[in-house]
This record gives C-alpha cells, sequence and structure tokens, in this order.
C-alpha cells in the first residue's frame, strides 16, 4: 500500500495572475480551461509529463521564506537566458549566487522563491 502525488498546491491573492506566470515561464498547459480566468479561485497547469500544480485563493499574502520552493533546470537555452526571460515575465532577483553556487534565486509575482539552477 502507498500514495501517489495528486498534485501540489500554492497558496496566492490572485491565482490566475500567479498561475499565467507559471505558466509562461514553465511552459505548461492549463487544466481544467473552465477555470482558468481572471478571479478565479483555482488555477491548475499541468506538466508534458502530467504533473500538476494548483494556484489555490487563499486571503492572507505570503509573509516568510517558503519551506519549499522548485528548483529548476535549463532545457535548449542558458541559465542567465533563463534568469532573464523569467525577469522579463515578473520576477524578482532575490539573492543572484551565479558566481560562487552556480543559482540564482528568484521569486515569482507574490513572493514565492524558485531556483534557476546551471
Amino acid at each position: 500500500m502507498s500514495l501517489r502525488l495528486s498534485h501540489t498546491t500554492w497558496d496566492a491573492l490572485d491565482p490566475y495572475t500567479v498561475a499565467e506566470f507559471w505558466r509562461q515561464l514553465l511552459s505548461w498547459n492549463v487544466q481544467e480551461s473552465d477555470s482558468y480566468k481572471p478571479g478565479s479561485k483555482e488555477c491548475y497547469l499541468v506538466s508534458p509529463d502530467g504533473y500538476t500544480i494548483l494556484f489555490f485563493q487563499v486571503p492572507d499574502p505570503k509573509k516568510v521564506k517558503n519551506r519549499a520552493h522548485m528548483d529548476l533546470v535549463p532545457e535548449h537555452s542558458t541559465r542567465d537566458e533563463q534568469i532573464a526571460r523569467a525577469l522579463e515575465l515578473g520576477a524578482t532577483l532575490a539573492d543572484d549566487r551565479r558566481h560562487d553556487l552556480g543559482w540564482a534565486v528568484l521569486t515569482d509575482p507574490e513572493g514565492n522563491e524558485f531556483c534557476i539552477l546551471e
């Protein structure tokens, strides 16, 4: 007997805005397109291999550092190209560790941390 991961949930004040940032950054598809619109309380994205993320509306903003975050690795591009693209999409550079550790810590439009690795 075991468990299977259904999806990962990210709390958001504005699920659609946060989901749109991640959809563009990851090039993932919308799941449940009827509810994927501005003002929605929940928005789902699904990866090409079927992994799902739910962005779920909560009333309170993020206050402290995430206890978990995504580490992303570029495919068919460089780390620096992907960092530049993330910034163009609305990310903020939180900690640039490219010179010593090889990655950069960024935040999405609601302040959720993620790393882009070499």
